[in-house]
């Protein structure tokens, strides 16, 4: 009953910041389903920030894609800073391309983005659009939130490295993309993330991309992630979205950040467009909290009822929010099969959900985010996974998985609701005629 009760003030919360509290939260996502998607940018989700000063806002943007019938479409998300009806931000583009028997393309999408911003209301929105064909589309639980740093915060740093543009490599060793850093550190956490669209350029091939730390650089524990795309005829192959994370723990100093990638298997190019790493950096004695899990190792079940598969722990003195972040690998079995994943806090309603098809021996990549109020004391979150489909014979198999959770006390912020209500379906649904 309290994690429902929490849910409610987060859809209906708007408070007024202190002078002092210039860190700022916002969420949403939508509330209903019944929206058509046409040739135009939909909203899908979205919500809005009141900046004391100029900053910058790092957004982290996520839903499920399917189709519920057998015709083919092409999927583009995007992020909008001010503009509700578009463009939206170009390097925060994601494109997935669902087709063939029904359900047979599940996928999970991940947007990121450090924005520049000036004083003033700014509005973010999570946009999405049929580029191609006429499949009915269905994105479950979109989800947008952000997180507004004044320029002259110090117990919160933000830094981002991208392409604008396209990242090709067709060698087996791990090529620099991207990186970011951040200078004159004490020390703290940093949540570290990096996504991309990953479209298919020639033929089929198969992407490993890992996240590296310092210097000399160093793998993150849990965040290869392996992606792939497959050539057809007809259709634009199955483009897709990468999505990996980890929580590192940084002494004082310079930290790096890095994102790599490299050709594992088939004969084809790998394609990032748009590939970018951000980290939001943490002071250790400052007001945000930070913990996580990596797994780095296989996980399989075959229960249709959810398994933990990261769990960790966070103990605030005072009442905030959580932000949580969970990525992972999942990877083919014995037979095709759809997987479900949800995060928890404590035995609270599910606060997130997921849902991926793993077909024809291709890799997919999980995104669930989400922000969460939540009371002084101690709480576990935990990720999950479980067989969506019945008989389950076959594994559901995650290889690689990271869970990260922030903690931000709530008179450090100022808190605006997005379009989210509990209660709801939390399912934006598109009919294309």
């Amino acid at each position: 009953m309290m994690g429902r009760v929490l849910w409610m003030i987060v859809g209906a919360l708007t408070v007024a910041a202190p002078v002092s509290a210039q860190v700022m939260l916002c969420t949403g996502g939508m509330p209903s389903e019944g929206f058509s998607l046409s040739d135009g940018p939909i909203i899908t989700a979205q919500c809005t920030l009141d900046a004391a000063t100029d900053g910058t806002i790092l957004v982290i943007a996520s839903t499920t894609v399917y189709r519920v019938d057998t015709d083919y479409a092409q999927i583009r998300m995007r992020v909008s800073l001010d503009q509700p009806n578009g463009p939206g931000l170009v390097t925060s583009e994601r494109v997935h391309d669902v087709y063939g028997t029904t359900y047979l393309e599940t996928q999970t999408s991940l947007s990121t983005a450090a924005i520049p911003v000036v004083a003033g209301s700014h509005t973010l929105y999570y946009l999405a659009e049929r580029m191609v064909g006429s499949a009915s589309v269905v994105l479950y639980r979109p989800r947008v939130m952000a997180i507004f740093i004044p320029s002259l915060e110090t117990n919160i740093r933000l830094c981002e490295g991208r392409i604008f543009g396209e990242f090709t490599t067709t060698v087996a060793s791990q090529t620099f993309v991207t990186s970011c850093s951040l200078a004159n550190l004490g020390m703290g956490s940093a949540l570290v993330v990096s996504d991309a669209w990953m479209r298919l350029a020639d033929t089929g091939a198969e992407l490993n991309a890992d996240l590296l730390i310092g210097a000399p650089p160093v793998l993150a524990i849990g965040s290869e992630r392996r992606l792939d795309v497959v050539g057809d005829l007809v259709y634009d192959g199955l483009d897709t979205s990468l999505a990996t994370s980890y929580l590192a723990n940084l002494g004082p100093g310079t930290a790096y950040f890095y994102l790599t990638a490299g050709r594992s298997s088939g004969g084809g190019t790998v394609s990032l467009n748009y590939p970018g790493v951000v980290a939001l950096w943490a002071a250790t004695g400052g007001p945000v909290l930070a913990n996580g899990a990596v797994l780095s190792t296989d996980w399989t079940t075959t229960s249709v009822a959810q398994q933990t598969i990261l769990q960790t722990t966070l103990n605030p003195a005072v009442d905030g929010y959580f932000l949580i972040l969970a990525t992972a690998s999942v990877a083919p079995d014995s037979a095709d099969y759809h997987a479900h994943f949800m995060a928890r806090v404590d035995l609270g309603d599910d606060i997130a959900n997921r849902y991926i098809k793993i077909s024809d021996d291709i890799d997919r990549n999980l995104a669930l985010s989400d922000l969460v109020p939540v009371q002084a004391g101690n709480h576990t979150i935990k990720l999950s996974g479980g067989r969506f489909d019945t008989p389950a014979t076959t594994n559901l198999r995650v290889r690689d998985a990271s869970l990260s959770v922030l903690f931000f006390p709530k008179d450090m912020v100022a808190i605006f609701g997005g379009n989210f209500e509990i209660g709801s379906a939390r399912r934006w649904s598109a009919s294309v005629p």
